[in-house]
Order: C-alpha cells, then sequence, then structure tokens
C-alpha cells in the first residue's frame, strides 16, 4: 500500500528487483492518494518496471478528514456530513478489502503506518487471526546512524509487522519506534541486480552533452527555509556555469517539489542552461560529471554511481527539531558543506571528492538479503 510518497517505489522497487530474482511472485500496488497515484502513471521509469515485470496497480483513494475547530456554525455542519459521508465510503471500502486479505500471503506499507489508509489490514489481522505478515519500510533512503527518532515516538502496531532495515546502524531508531522484529536488508539502491536493470533503461536515454546533476529538496517547515532553497539553487548554478563553460545542468527536484518555482527562480536570475527531469536519479547520476544534493538520499545513487557527490545545504531553522544530529549523510562522511567558498573548493578537487565517497560506500554498502517471505 502506498500511503506516503512516491519516494516509497524508490525502496520497493530494487526490493522486488531482487525478489524477482529468486521468487514467482505476484505484486500488486495499491495507492491510497490520488496526487501521488497520478505521478506515478506519468513517470516512464516507473511504467517500465511495473510492465516488466507485470506489476499491478491501483487507485484507493482515502478521503482526509476536514478538522472542525476553526469552522463557522454552517461550515462545520457541512464538514461533519462529508466526514461522516467519507467514514461510510471508507468503511465499505474496507470490508471490500477482506477479498485482498484473503487472497495475499504479503502486504507491505510506509513504516510511520498512516492509519486512515492502513486500519482495514489490522482489523481484518485480528479479526481473522490469520498469520499474515505485514512488512514495513521507510519512504526513502535515510540514513539514521545510531539515532534515535526525534520525541522518541512510538509506531502504532509496531509489534504486529516486520520492519526492513538498511543496516545495523539503523536499529537504535527502529527500537525505539517500537519495532521489535527488524530484518536487514541492507541499501537497496546498492543492489546489483537494480543497478543492472536502471542501466539497461539509461541505455536508451541518450545523453551526448557532460553535464552537472543537482537534486533539490522542497521548501518545508522542518527541511528548506525558502530563503536557503533560493540561495543553494541558485549559487549552485552560478558556481557551475563560472567553474564549467558551456554544460548543462540537470536538475531532479523532489517528488514533492513545484517544478514552476524552479523556474521562475532560476529564470529571474538569468539562469537558463538547465533541465528539470522527473525521471529516475540514477538514469543520470552515472553519466554526470558532478552531483550536487540539497539533504536528499538521492545523493546516494551518486555515491553508488561512483561519481563525485557533494552534500551542499543550509540547515533550516527547525531542522534540529526533526533531525537533533544535523544531516546524516555528513555523520556517515559523506562530504558536506553550506557555503559557496567551500562549494567552490570541492568542485576544484573532485578526486578528493571520490576518494571520500568512495570509502564512505565501501563502510556503508551490505549484500542485501531479502530473504524475509
Amino acid at each position: 500500500m502506498i500511503t506516503h510518497s512516491l519516494g516509497e517505489l524508490d525502496v520497493l522497487f530494487p526490493i522486488f528487483s531482487k525478489l524477482y530474482k529468486k521468487f514467482h511472485i505476484e505484486v500488486e500496488l495499491v495507492f491510497t492518494v490520488k496526487y501521488i497515484y497520478k505521478k506515478f502513471i506519468d513517470n516512464d521509469f516507473y511504467q517500465y518496471f511495473t510492465e516488466k515485470y507485470g506489476i499491478k496497480s491501483s487507485l484507493r483513494n482515502i478521503y482526509k478528514y476536514k478538522k472542525l475547530s476553526e469552522l463557522s456554525l454552517l461550515n462545520k455542519i457541512i464538514a461533519s456530513i462529508k466526514n461522516i459521508g467519507a467514514f461510510a465510503i471508507i468503511f465499505f471500502r474496507g470490508i471490500l478489502f477482506i477479498k485482498n486479505f484473503l487472497t495475499y500471503n504479503y502486504f507491505m506499507h510506509e513504516y510511520t503506518n498512516q492509519l486512515t489508509s492502513t486500519w482495514s489490514l489490522y482489523l481484518f489481522l485480528n479479526f481473522f487471526k490469520k498469520s499474515k505478515k505485514i512488512f514495513v519500510y521507510i519512504h526513502g533512503h535515510a540514513i539514521q546512524y545510531d539515532t534515535p527518532p526525534a520525541g522518541n515516538i512510538k509506531t502504532n502496531y509496531a509489534d504486529k509487522v516486520k520492519a526492513l532495515v538498511f543496516h545495523k546502524h539503523s536499529e537504535l531508531y527502529w527500537n525505539k519506534r517500537g519495532f521489535i522484529n527488524q530484518h536487514i536488508i541492507g541499501y537497496p539502491k546498492f543492489y546489483p541486480e537494480w543497478i543492472e536493470l536502471v542501466k539497461n533503461y539509461s541505455s536508451k536515454k541518450v545523453i551526448k552533452k557532460k553535464f552537472v546533476l543537482i537534486y533539490t529538496r522542497d521548501i518545508h517547515p522542518f527541511y528548506m527555509d525558502k530563503d536557503k532553497y533560493i540561495e543553494l539553487l541558485t549559487s549552485s548554478c552560478k558556481l557551475i556555469n563560472s567553474k564549467f563553460k558551456n554544460l548543462n545542468i540537470i536538475i531532479k527536484p523532489h517528488p514533492r517539489e513545484n517544478n514552476n518555482f524552479i523556474n521562475k527562480t532560476l529564470h529571474s536570475e538569468n539562469i537558463n542552461n538547465f533541465i528539470i527531469s522527473n525521471d529516475t536519479s540514477l538514469v543520470f547520476s552515472s553519466s554526470c560529471i558532478l552531483a550536487i544534493s540539497f539533504w536528499t538520499s538521492a545523493i546516494l545513487d551518486a555515491i553508488c554511481s561512483k561519481t563525485p557527490a557533494i552534500e551542499y545545504y543550509i540547515e533550516a531553522e527547525k531542522f534540529r527539531e526533526v533531525e537533533p544530529r544535523g544531516s546524516l549523510y555528513k555523520d556517515i562522511g559523506i562530504i558536506s558543506v553550506n557555503n559557496k567558498n567551500d562549494l567552490e573548493y570541492y568542485i576544484s578537487n573532485l578526486d578528493e571528492v571520490t576518494k571520500n565517497n568512495n570509502f564512505v560506500l565501501e563502510k556503508i554498502r551490505k549484500s542485501g538479503d531479502v530473504n524475509f517471505l
């Protein structure tokens, strides 16, 4: 069940690529958010992958209840009626989900457990007392390097599932979340089956000119302040243009990002030699001369492609509220800078960057064990 973001597929699809090598399995993706489903349908690479393995997909759109506290009396009545109607629809959809429950052997969903989407799964699990297995995963290749979650929040039904964990250095995080049953699978982005599959897809996308790749990050109250985003984006592009003549810049935005804002920001600074692409990160990370990342797990695509990659990130005002130790990509040794001067230094010393990141790769890469079914 895809309940959170497209970043879930960047974890699931590498896992599936390895599972398909070992087992004969059938997979169905059930999306619970219409916006996410539409972006999935519009994405060439995701469609390539699902067609290759015959993966089914469907939308089971979930209504988000409206809060009544700040509404006028009339609007409270209208919203209450909508909430009641939506609850009835969701309930009957949940009842219909019994067919899926009885048909499939395993279920997977994102670890924070969006209960509006997954409640029926746990209801049936308890009602039928069946030994259906539920696996949970994180919605992107986050690094949890011997650190607990902010606030030590426990996840609902964590004791009823098996958590797919990337590395032993993540165990503390998952333990604090309440996941007592864990299986270490390695970082899926590093699976050789996945890298080979992406290479086959990428071979059809000929990129003749050399380019620099920028992984951006959406503006967010905790992760990216608007003014810092503009500074990171414009200063990166200006520095690239001053260091490398006649090079294109390919920008890989975060799945939630607004491409129009990127265009507006760069055009206002007379920066025009860029292309925005929503294709999978690995398509470009193996063929660019440099990757710059604004605090996103996409940097690991460049690391596993042995491409020089630098994290360039100015912390948001509230960043430490959710990431008390700061960037954990920096914590594991990936080169990270927060100003133009340091970025310029490393752009001028790409061999040093490559050597450092190859060391990081060897430290965190682990052969994927997907014997969790």
